[in-house]
């Protein structure tokens, strides 16, 4: 993995497989520390709701969040729904390595295949400077060449 990486920051719609991708890199990595967006929206930010003023202040906590797993000499990797350009300068300027998750059709969860009204499902990402990685029968070669 790259020296200068102080963490990795996950994003995309609901059911791209965040979580899942953030348990299998919690696997491979001292100290690393995951903060699931889903879980401190539960925990800390239930005074919000899913408007994109909302999720913006939530998007400062996980780097609030994830500032203090650094100082603290934690690996953290975050994973949300909404990432703004704001917030993402400010991830850059931390070292922690951003990567926007695609949804492959063929691995979407069938909890959410047929649901209509998927939470962030209608969010607009705006076009940030970042990895791209679709969760794919090719997810752990392609995460392997991001963190080389």
């Amino acid at each position: 993995m790259k020296k200068s990486i102080k963490g990795i920051w996950l994003y995309g719609q609901s059911g791209s497989g965040k979580s899942t991708i953030s348990k299998l890199i919690n696997k491979g990595i001292k100290n690393s520390f995951i903060i699931d967006g889903d879980i401190v929206r539960k925990k800390i930010s239930f005074d919000l709701k899913h408007n994109l003023k909302d999720r913006i202040t939530q998007t400062k906590r996980l780097l609030g969040l994830s500032k203090i797993c650094i100082e603290q000499r934690f690996f953290p990797i975050i994973s949300c729904v909404y990432l703004g350009k704001k917030v993402a300068t400010e991830i850059k300027k931390n070292q922690i390595c951003l990567i926007q998750i695609e949804r492959s059709k063929k691995f979407l969860n069938k909890k959410l295949k047929n649901k209509k009204n998927i939470v962030g499902i209608h969010i607009i990402q705006p076009n940030l400077k970042s990895f791209k990685l679709r969760n794919d029968e090719n997810l752990k070669n392609n995460l392997r060449k991001i963190l080389r």
